[in-house]
């Protein structure tokens, strides 16, 4: 999935959105980060899906509130620690729609990054370990561990 190409590229809101996801899982110390999986197009897209129209309400959102974290500022233009404070004012926010945002942001982005989603490709149907899996130390699913089986552990 992460090397397909963007179809939501263009979209006026994708951008914001993809400097939010790779507020929410940096590439941190040689392990993959969420744009390295393609979990900014897996957000975009279940978002769209979900809700026509909400990626851009989104990304005019966390551009309204990257102003307030620094003046005249866009999302795009702020360091991943500012991104970061806007996530925080959004979910600070009084009403349930806003935090409602932040989780979507946060479940679809960790969920691309650590599902099998990052690793299927759907033309041919293979499913390799997604990247952060090795970087996690999980070896994938498994039918069980012996030792548990046997009592032993």
């Amino acid at each position: 999935m992460p090397d397909e190409p963007d179809a939501y590229a263009d979209r006026p809101g994708a951008q914001a959105i993809r400097a939010a996801v790779e507020a929410i899982g940096p590439a941190i110390d040689g392990r993959p980060g969420a744009l390295d999986v393609g979990a900014d197009r897996h957000v975009i897209q279940v978002i769209d899906q979900a809700l026509p129209g909400f990626v851009d309400m989104i990304g005019l959102l966390l551009d309204a509130f990257a102003h307030d974290v620094r003046s005249g500022a866009a999302m795009t233009d702020l360091t991943l620690e500012e991104r970061g404070q806007v996530l925080r004012l959004l979910a600070q926010e009084e009403g349930q729609d806003a935090k409602d945002v932040v989780d979507a942001l946060f479940v679809f982005t960790y969920g691309a990054m650590y599902s099998e989603w990052s690793g299927y490709d759907g033309a041919t149907g293979e499913l390799r370990a997604p990247l952060t899996w090795a970087s996690a130390g999980y070896r994938g699913p498994v039918d069980g561990v012996a030792d548990y089986r046997a009592g032993t552990s």
